[in-house]
């Protein structure tokens, strides 16, 4: 981690594409999903994925408590510097910087998606990991009413242990999803592929993602 700045620069189109790019390299279904955004909302997306890509990571870098203590409190503390202009200078945060001060997207959420993370990390349990969470937040970023809550409070885990390669099955049939919030969970579909026996071509991948985004079934 790197120590406290002041800092009132918002994310450059550098910074983002940065950031774009890693996300594509570490989440690459969610970063297919969001290239069906607009580009405001693609970046919103993007932030959100790069900071959830943050705190996933800690679990691979250190095992003792204290240490992930630290890294998450590091987290909590540039989030709590954002409204004293004391951004740190770290690409995340600076990103984070302008979706939090344009509201959209909301420091409380991201808190809590800190303290979620944080459990996971401390019970050594992924099926902790706060996935339908990060997906209620990206719907927000389109629209803050879609109807759409339970469906994505059951798909989201669901996909991610299927991405884990965790033998449970395909899952839930759901409603078809409300096409503001498609680029937000376009990429659940691909728990029809996780579900099947053959590993997943980048083809196969981008072809669900769109199939979802053009039907809405997920």
């Amino acid at each position: 981690m790197v120590g406290m700045a002041r800092s009132n620069t918002p994310a450059d189109p550098a910074l983002l594409n940065s950031l774009d790019q890693r996300v594509r390299k570490v989440d690459e279904d969610r970063w297919l999903s969001s290239r069906y955004a607009a580009q405001k909302q693609r970046n919103s997306l993007i932030t959100l994925y790069a900071l959830n890509y943050e705190l996933a990571r800690i679990r691979l870098a250190v095992s003792d408590p204290t240490l992930g203590a630290i890294r998450f409190q590091w987290w909590r503390d540039a989030l709590d510097a954002i409204p004293r202009d004391e951004t740190p200078e770290h690409d995340v945060a600076l990103a984070l910087q302008t979706q939090v001060r344009g509201e959209v997207l909301s420091g409380d959420g991201l808190h809590k998606l800190i303290d979620l993370h944080e459990r996971a990390f401390e019970a050594n349990d992924r099926s902790l990991e706060p996935e339908a969470l990060l997906a209620a937040m990206a719907a927000r970023v389109f629209t803050a009413v879609h109807g759409w809550g339970e469906e994505i409070s059951a798909l989201a885990p669901h996909w991610a242990a299927l991405r884990r390669n965790e033998d449970v099955g395909y899952g839930p049939v759901v409603a078809k999803v409300p096409a503001a919030i498609r680029p937000a969970v376009a990429h659940f579909r691909l728990r029809r592929v996780y579900a099947g026996t053959a590993v997943p071509s980048g083809f196969s991948k981008r072809m669900c993602v769109f199939r979802a985004m053009m039907a809405g079934r997920v």
